[in-house]
């Protein structure tokens, strides 16, 4: 038996494709509109697109500050310690002489000047007297003595660049400096050890300390050339770490990049500074 529809559900029905009909007409009709809409929220996005490239190189300026920052820092803390290690160690005595020098030499500058006028003209064989006076070498004592042992020199960028990717691997500029600061460090806590001497290091309880570094300086230094190096025991010793498989790697970067080199003792292996950089 056939379904029979009745007069209101087809008017309904008409009604419905009616306003059909009406909503496509309306679209047809705003399209110019959209597509004007479309445009300026096309310009929106590529305007916001260009604002991120903005803000990323932006924080690549930051960070490339932050770095600069950090290694000033580092410079700033080995000064502090530097400035520590002068208080405790230089005698009240000796800088009271060396102020009561300055001030000799700032009220005698005028006579020093005319005397070395009179000994440069007073040449012999060509020989030049050079003048220098007692305040000087006080000045040369107190700031060279600090400097115990020769320091790694960071990586440049353009260095960095040189090292090949299989050496490499993925680390980065920072990690390899990092590394180097801390080599600094320990180099300058193991030799600033030794150069207060034995005496020094009985009293601290660390006269077998003293005795191994010796014994290690006898097997490689010779009378030609003094060596400074540490070993993987000192790099533990001063960082609660060991030389793993990544530090291996970056020590091999710093031994292409001519701040290292290897030399080995039987089973034992030093990590020596070369100071021609």
């Amino acid at each position: 038996m056939m379904s029979t529809n009745s007069f209101e559900e087809i008017l309904e029905e008409k009604c419905e494709k009616l306003r059909d009909l009406e909503t496509a007409t309306m679209l047809i009709k705003s399209k110019e509109a959209m597509k004007e809409e479309l445009f300026k929220i096309r310009a929106a996005v590529s305007e916001m697109s260009n604002g991120i490239e903005s803000i990323k190189s932006k924080l690549n300026e930051m960070k490339e500050q932050n770095n600069e920052c950090r290694e000033l820092l580092s410079l700033f803390e080995a000064l502090d310690k530097k400035v520590l290690h002068m208080e405790q160690s230089v005698p009240p005595e000796l800088i009271h002489d060396y102020h009561n020098a300055e001030s000799s030499l700032s009220l005698n500058i005028s006579s020093e000047e005319k005397l070395a006028k009179e000994l440069q003209r007073s040449e012999v064989n060509n020989d030049v007297i050079k003048l220098e006076t007692p305040m000087r070498d006080c000045k040369k004592m107190l700031f060279n003595e600090f400097e115990v042992c020769p320091m790694i020199l960071l990586i440049s960028k353009d260095e960095f660049n040189t090292v090949p990717k299989y050496i490499i691997g993925r680390q980065s500029l920072d990690t390899v400096n990092n590394l180097i600061d801390t080599i600094n460090r320990i180099l300058k806590a193991k030799y600033t050890f030794l150069s207060l001497g034995k005496a020094h290091a009985r009293k601290q309880g660390k006269l077998n300390v003293y005795l191994n570094y010796k014994k290690q300086d006898l097997d490689i230094c010779n009378d030609n050339e003094y060596v400074y190096f540490f070993t993987g025991e000192d790099y533990e010793k001063h960082t609660n770490t060991k030389l793993n498989k990544i530090k291996l790697n970056l020590l091999t970067v710093l031994r292409h990049c001519k701040r290292l080199r290897e030399y080995r003792v039987k089973n034992d292996l030093r990590y020596v500074v070369l100071t021609n950089k």
